[in-house]
């Protein structure tokens, strides 16, 4: 790490010692020893005073964990539910938003495969979105679609998973405001990744992936305009106050989790969060050019963006087992991904490759030459 500027040095330090060359943040992030702290203590306290009592003790950190979700997602603390993932939180939201017979929703072709599975399970019907040749949301078209035949809900992934594709949510936030249609953002790729807080009406995300927080922990983060519309059952055991998100929790909660949520939340904030997502965009880039002419693979996306790589083999390579010879043989991690991942986009498997700040030109050339081995 010696040829790493000071900031990301200092953000490596502060986690243990990685036992593999660690490339799938999109995965699941390295955790601090601060968020590790947080999530060790709360459990040992619960052990101590009991679960409920301490959870009580740890009303402030958990408001300041909610302040800072809100924060990050552009919306106020009272319309932050935690919940435990990314797939739970679009559960929930599609439990209790206001979606009638013959209701649709707007999608890209590089929508995550099992959201698109999420709707068509809820019953809503499925359009596609316009989309340029690399598969960001046309803006143009979207406006007329918008104004001509408007989907009941616009569903935009702001970082694809399985390949390095960030949508312009900002924009299309604003022209959903504009037509009347409420814009929902999958933001498990692109919270502590790139800016989420872009004014759409839901942001959901994760606590694992670009936080580097702990598993078992999402956001659900909803619009104040929306909150009377939603169908919010009032359970008899929660006080009459409880704000209408708040009421989309579990209250028998893994509060340790959320606590960690909060320090690596912290720990983001005080990195600077514009500082790191230009820091993403650089690795993102340093990724692509090191691995640009790997012999057998071929990098996904002429106009990739974010920190996201993608290789697709073209000597007839099986993915899985590069990812477990990389790993067992090399001690480098990355991610074999199969095209339910994204069946509209993907035309076959692929190798992905995240790396989160502390990456080094040097760690880059040591995959280069291991994937040069098949």
């Amino acid at each position: 790490l010696a040829g790493l500027p000071e900031r990301w040095r200092v953000w490596a330090s502060h986690r243990p010692a990685s036992q593999v060359l660690h490339l799938d943040s999109a995965a699941a992030g390295r955790a601090s020893f601060a968020t590790l702290r947080a999530v060790g203590d709360h459990a040992r306290r619960e052990a101590e005073i009991g679960a409920y009592v301490a959870e009580a003790e740890a009303a402030p950190a958990l408001a300041a964990a909610r302040a800072a979700a809100a924060a990050l997602t552009g919306v106020c603390a009272e319309g932050v539910a935690f919940v435990e993932s990314a797939s739970a939180a679009l559960q929930r939201l599609m439990s209790v938003w206001p979606l009638d017979a013959g209701a649709t929703v707007g999608v890209l072709a590089s929508e995550w495969g099992p959201n698109v599975e999420a709707f068509a399970g809820r019953g809503l019907g499925i359009v596609d979105l316009p989309a340029d040749s690399g598969g960001r949301l046309d803006l143009d078209a979207l406006a007329r679609r918008l104004r001509d035949t408007p989907p009941t809900i616009v569903h935009l992934t702001q970082v694809a998973s399985h390949r390095g594709l960030v949508q312009p949510v900002a924009a299309a936030a604003a022209l959903c405001r504009a037509a009347g249609v409420p814009l929902w953002v999958d933001a498990a790729q692109a919270i502590g990744h790139v800016d989420v807080a872009c004014g759409a009406d839901v942001v959901y995300a994760t606590s694992r992936k670009w936080l580097s927080g702990p598993r078992g922990v999402g956001v659900l983060a909803v619009a104040d305009r929306w909150w009377p519309a939603l169908r919010v059952r009032r359970a008899a055991m929660l006080p009459d106050d409880l704000p209408t998100v708040h009421r989309l929790e579990s209250h028998d909660a893994h509060v340790a989790g959320r606590l960690g949520l909060g320090a690596a939340m912290r720990e983001y904030i005080e990195t600077g969060p514009a500082a790191v997502w230009r820091r993403l965009q650089e690795i993102g880039r340093i990724t692509r050019e090191a691995l640009v002419d790997t012999p057998g693979w071929q990098l996904v996306g002429s106009e990739a963006s974010g920190a996201i790589t993608a290789l697709r083999p073209t000597g007839g390579q099986d993915v899985a087992k590069t990812r477990s010879r990389l790993l067992n043989d090399h001690g480098i991690l990355v991610t074999s991904e199969q095209p339910a991942r994204a069946p509209h986009d993907m035309r076959g498997p692929l190798l992905r490759i995240s790396p989160h700040v502390d990456c080094t030109a040097e760690a880059l050339l040591r995959v280069r030459s291991a994937l040069a081995e098949d």
